[in-house]
């Protein structure tokens, strides 16, 4: 049992990192996804924060207390760190008045230090690169070709399609049935279940927003967020455990359900991530693959054994 609540909760953490954001919280810290922060001064932050495609500013006279891990958009920082920061193809600008007591590593671009910026640990690039610990240099430094920021995309992908399929496993492993469920109700009924999957996202989003502006029921938002994401991710592994049996089918390979879950969820992510780097029309479409998943989900109740589809088309759990 322990063991099956750990990955449970592993699954929630994975869930709640790959599909959206958190919340960010002073003292605790959290994820910004797609956000912006600014810390004024006086104010110290406090707490570790993982800020996705996000704007970060620091002012002078203000003071953050922790680790950043940055994944795309921008740093602007003039006040001072004491942490760590981790940057991938993130635009990172210490200006005159920055203090840094950690270590800057960057991958996929250079860092900006303006004449002054004081940073006592070292500043690490792609290509191993390091700066003195007290950096004065007079000059920007020149982006890295565009190779390196291929590599990172490429490599973004394969650590999702990794990340996703190991979770798709653990699933599968723990959760058998329920997955069996959910990926027949897709073959059975998928255009109810892409209905379903569509409408359940609106309403989600919807009543999120609502529930978020009542400072009282932020809590609840956060929770019926964190509900509609493990939906997802457990459609997500549905899709994938069927995608990986009918392909291990046509070339006549058996495997235990766990491995066609992980082989057929790598396949569909790295198909949806290849698709999601086409501006909009991608990003609609791997939302539109995503309802399937959710829709199945919710007419199987989480895969559970009272189904809300028609009783002569209702799927058979398999042996």
């Amino acid at each position: 049992m322990t063991s099956c609540r750990n990955g449970f909760r592993t699954v929630l953490v994975l869930g709640s990192f790959l599909f959206t954001g958190a919340v960010v919280q002073p003292g605790t810290g959290g994820i910004l996804f797609r956000d912006s922060l600014t810390v004024s001064a006086p104010q110290i932050y406090s707490g570790n924060l993982i800020a996705v495609d996000s704007s970060i500013t620091i002012e002078p006279g203000s003071t953050f207390e922790g680790n950043i891990i940055l994944i795309g958009g921008s740093l602007e920082s003039a006040g001072k760190i004491n942490g760590d920061i981790a940057s991938l193809d993130a635009a990172v600008h210490f200006t005159q008045t920055a203090v840094m007591s950690g270590t800057l590593a960057s991958l996929g671009s250079e860092p900006v230090l303006d004449p002054g910026a004081d940073i006592t640990g070292t500043v690490q690039t792609i290509g191993g690169f390091s700066r003195p610990p007290t950096v004065t240099a007079g000059e920007a430094p020149e982006a890295e070709p565009g190779i390196v920021e291929i590599w990172y995309k490429v490599s973004v992908v394969l650590f999702r399609v990794f990340l996703l399929s190991a979770v798709a496993i653990l699933i599968v492993l723990f959760l058998p049935v329920p997955v069996e469920r959910v990926a027949r109700t897709i073959i059975v009924k998928p255009a109810i279940s892409f209905l379903i999957g569509l409408l359940t996202t609106l309403a989600a989003m919807a009543l999120s927003l609502l529930l978020a502006l009542t400072v009282c029921l932020s809590p609840i938002s956060v929770l019926g967020s964190i509900v509609v994401l493990v939906a997802a991710l457990l459609g997500w592994v549905a899709m994938g455990r069927e995608i990986g049996r009918q392909v291990c089918a046509m070339l006549g390979v058996k495997a235990h359900p766990a491995v066609l879950a992980g082989i057929g969820t790598a396949i569909l992510t790295l198909v949806a991530s290849v698709f999601g780097y086409i501006p909009f029309a991608g990003q609609i479409l791997v939302l539109l693959v995503i309802a399937f998943g959710l829709g199945a989900v919710v007419l199987t109740r989480f895969g559970g054994p009272n189904y809300l589809i028609l009783e002569e088309t209702a799927p058979q759990d398999r042996p």
